[in-house]
């Protein structure tokens, strides 16, 4: 019950509350950008990522990395990542305040304020191969913040690091209620202030050589990965119902 009703309310709630502060610091944020890659098309940047039950939908983010000759799925399985973020781009990504602009999915239906964090098609299907049950995450929409992004952060290419992800998503889910998400968002606080949230677990940085290389070329410019015909190629998430919330639209 409250996965299906509560939880929408508990987001409206959260985001019109922070919706000032959003505000104040989305402008200069915006202008800042604006000023340093020249182009107001590359203030902000819009990816792919997997929601609800496999669908893909468009995440909004303000943009923090330079262009590079590689896609992101590729940047990420190298781990070359961090090399790509600039230095405004750090501070953003330490507080989090690169995030700003995905109230927006929130306010669309596409994320909740808390909830698994939504991955890249690539890196899902490479999840979903290597670690047993992993689509489960999708039974719920993705999160702004979740009990993950708090104690994991960052992770690289490491197979362990997405297990215990998984592991922790699905202990969320288990164990959804009211209680847990303002936990979380309380806990989310501290997080941030102290600049926690670009922390790489440099040991879950090592390469793992089961990652398929995107066959994809070109500038990457923070763009998405192609996935038109992804939805089919995704894993069938296990009786979501089980975890009492459906998405009309998608059942």
């Amino acid at each position: 019950a409250y996965g299906r009703s509560g939880k929408p309310v508990l987001d409206l709630t959260l985001v019109q509350a922070a919706m000032p502060f959003a505000c104040c610091c989305a402008v200069p944020i915006a202008a800042w950008n604006l000023v340093a890659f020249r182009d107001p098309r590359r203030v902000f940047f819009v990816q792919e990522r997997v929601g609800l039950f496999g669908r893909p939908f468009r995440m909004i983010k303000f943009r923090t990395m330079s262009d590079v000759r590689s896609t992101d799925s590729q940047s990420w399985a190298s781990g070359s990542d961090p090399t790509r973020v600039t230095r405004f781009g750090c501070l953003l990504r330490r507080t989090h305040l690169d995030e700003l602009p995905q109230l927006i999915n929130i306010l669309r239906g596409d994320m909740h304020v808390v909830g698994p964090r939504p991955e890249m098609p690539d890196v899902h299907l490479w999840a979903c191969a290597q670690v047993q049950g992993f689509a489960q995450r999708l039974a719920l929409r993705p999160g702004l913040t979740g009990l993950a992004q708090i104690t994991q952060g960052y992770t690289g290419a490491s197979i362990a690091c997405y297990e215990r992800r998984l592991a922790i998503d699905v202990d969320y889910i288990e164990k959804l209620s009211l209680r847990t998400d303002l936990g979380i968002v309380v806990r989310t606080v501290p997080w941030v202030l102290q600049g926690r949230g670009w922390s790489w677990d440099r040991g879950a940085m090592a390469i793992d050589p089961a990652i398929p290389a995107s066959p994809e070329s070109g500038p990457a410019m923070e763009s998405a990965v192609d996935v038109d015909s992804m939805p089919a190629a995704l894993p069938a998430v296990t009786s979501p119902r089980r975890h009492g919330y459906v998405d009309v639209d998608a059942a």
